[in-house]
């Protein structure tokens, strides 16, 4: 077996089961679970450590509680290492405190032929060194907790231009099935020194999130009017979403870590929770 192991427990996260599972439980118990129509078919969710970004990561997964989902699709920014295109793993099991998760082998390998630009490897996916990527690892104690019987389909990039984006949502969109699939987009938002910056700049960024097409939101993106370390991942859950004529995500929780840590004054992060419906509103 090729198990990628966890990198960032006891740093991002309660190390222990015990803790992890008393985090997340009381993170989940502090979240509204909201009624909808119709299904869940993708979530926006910050990947930031859990005192600062947990209980915000919890009101999107509180949705998820009595769902059933055969694979997950986890769309993660690279922080550290650089890749071509996109890497998906090419292991049997990603590892948290909470067990192993398993990889989705042939979800993997039909996306791979589907798409030029998805190559399967480690890249992104190394659990040692300064390439340890946390933004996915992080969230799948959540994904543990309130889903059983998943397996996961891991992707890393940092390629955020359209055509990158717009090849791997057309791959997902058609070789993943919507009454089965689940996506998680993982990004936190502002960046910087500035408490009311952050607050603007989010504003702005999540009135894109829920109001402009995928291309837009990339468009944005690039010419930094709106702030994401997650935007390609978003805009690939709105692309998938578009083409399962699914709605756009609509945001549910935010905050940031001034927020949170009420310190108003250094860096500042932002921080959103957003889920997609099957079906235009």
């Amino acid at each position: 077996m090729n198990i990628r192991h966890a990198a960032w427990a006891d740093q991002f996260y309660p190390g222990t089961p015990e803790q992890l599972r008393e985090t997340i439980s009381t993170y989940l118990k502090m979240a509204d679970k909201r009624e909808f129509a119709s299904r869940i078919i993708g979530i926006i969710s910050p990947h930031a450590g859990y005192v600062y970004s947990g209980r915000t990561a919890a009101v999107a997964y509180r949705q998820l509680e009595d769902a059933s989902y055969e694979t997950v699709v986890l769309l993660a920014p690279s922080h550290g290492a650089t890749i071509e295109g996109v890497s998906a793993y090419r292991g049997d099991y990603y590892e948290t405190p909470l067990g192993l998760v398993p990889v989705d082998v042939t979800a993997v390998q039909s996306l791979a032929a589907a798409a030029g630009n998805v190559h399967v490897g480690e890249i992104g996916h190394e659990s040692s060194g300064i390439r340890a990527e946390h933004s996915l690892e992080v969230q799948l104690p959540f994904l543990q907790t309130v889903l059983d019987g998943f397996r996961i389909l891991p992707l890393v990039f940092h390629d955020y231009s359209w055509e990158n984006c717009r090849a791997l949502g057309d791959a997902i969109a058609s070789t993943c099935a919507p009454a089965t699939t689940l996506l998680v987009a993982s990004s936190d938002l502002y960046h910087g020194q500035s408490y009311e910056e952050c607050r603007r700049t989010d504003e702005r960024t999540l009135a894109s999130v829920e109001n402009d097409s995928a291309m837009q939101f990339c468009h944005n993106a690039a010419h930094q009017t709106v702030m994401a370390c997650g935007a390609g991942p978003i805009t690939v859950l709105k692309h998938v979403a578009e083409t399962w004529d699914a709605s756009q995500p609509r945001v549910l929780a935010y905050t940031n870590s001034a927020d949170v840590t009420g310190k108003r004054g250094g860096y500042v992060v932002g921080y959103a929770a957003a889920m997609a419906v099957m079906g235009r509103e």
